[in-house]
């Protein structure tokens, strides 16, 4: 934070306004001068000492620190009750390590406060794209099972093609790419003989306002073909960056006692990085409802902010 934004939010202060309503009160009732006089050189005095000691820092990073720990507690009111009771088992072991991290001899450390932020900001992360996770599952579901119901009918009449038997694959507790990959096959396989049956229409029928229809639904089914390996890159990627995460808060559970600031920095940069990066490819496919806290500053987190 800077010394400007410091100087804002000293503004903002209980005491600061309370002591400006105060001399603006005795003011109005004394009719002098000389109590708001009295306040402007206090104010003063206050906005050039306050906000630059070490006193003020503290106690804006707690400020922030109960922000962190009252949104991620609504993230779980709000996501939790929709995620699987294993992906929150596996959420109950990441606070778990963080507290253990959190209870490290390192009190007071800008370095340490800055790590501990940064999994805090994993933590919300982990949250958010487990409900995506769940999300984008419940949407192969419910296209596997359109073109479960589509595969027990015979092809167009004259078309020489019957759809294929699709059978459903049950994904484990916890989510995992063989569910992905037979899903998305089977989805794949379907939209692959729907096209073929309108191609073999399309030879024997000669009407040009038919030709016109069978060529929009061609290029709506590859559309969703496209759409349905995009969705399934994405599972798979979250699947993997969750994985990633839980093994980064292990890592550093282990090593934070023996390996310098500057090298567990670097590791937990790289996992932020990869989890910001996932998450431009999620806003293109399905934005966030709300994002998290910075994980070392106060403003709402933006896409792209460093």
């Amino acid at each position: 934070m800077t010394g400007s934004d410091k100087t804002k939010e000293a503004i903002k202060e209980p005491i600061h306004l309370g002591g400006v309503a105060i001399a603006i009160g005795l003011t109005a009732i004394t009719k002098s001068p000389i109590p708001i006089l009295s306040g402007v050189v206090l104010d003063a005095f206050y906005l050039s000492l306050i906000p630059k000691s070490n006193w003020y820092a503290d106690r804006l990073a707690a400020k922030y620190d109960k922000k962190v720990l009252e949104r991620r507690e609504k993230l779980k009111l709000e996501i939790g009750p929709t995620l699987p009771q294993g992906v929150m088992v596996r959420f109950s072991r990441l606070e778990s390590m963080r507290n253990q991290i959190g209870s490290q001899a390192f009190e007071g450390k800008k370095w340490f406060r800055d790590v501990l932020r940064k999994l805090d900001y994993l933590m919300e992360k982990f949250l958010m794209f487990a409900s995506k996770q769940v999300q984008f599952q419940n949407y192969l579901k419910s296209v596997l099972e359109e073109a479960s119901n589509a595969s027990g009918q015979s092809g167009p009449s004259g078309s020489g093609i019957n759809r294929p038997s699709i059978r459903r694959a049950e994904p484990n507790v916890d989510l995992d790419d063989a569910w992905i990959s037979q899903t998305v096959g089977a989805i794949q396989l379907h939209y692959v003989t729907e096209i073929e049956s309108i191609d073999a229409l399309s030879q024997k029928d000669e009407n040009p306002h038919n030709e016109a229809i069978l060529e929009k639904r061609k290029d709506i089914l590859n559309r969703r073909r496209q759409y349905v390996t995009q969705i399934g890159e994405i599972l798979t990627n979250l699947n993997h960056q969750l994985l990633l995460m839980e093994d980064s808060f292990g890592l550093i559970n282990d090593e934070i006692r023996v390996r310098s600031p500057e090298q567990l920095s670097v590791d937990i940069d790289d996992v932020i990085f990869r989890t910001d990066s996932l998450t431009k490819a999620l806003q293109q496919v399905s934005p966030f409802e709300q994002m998290p806290l910075a994980p070392g500053g106060d403003k709402l987190y933006e896409v792209g902010q460093p």
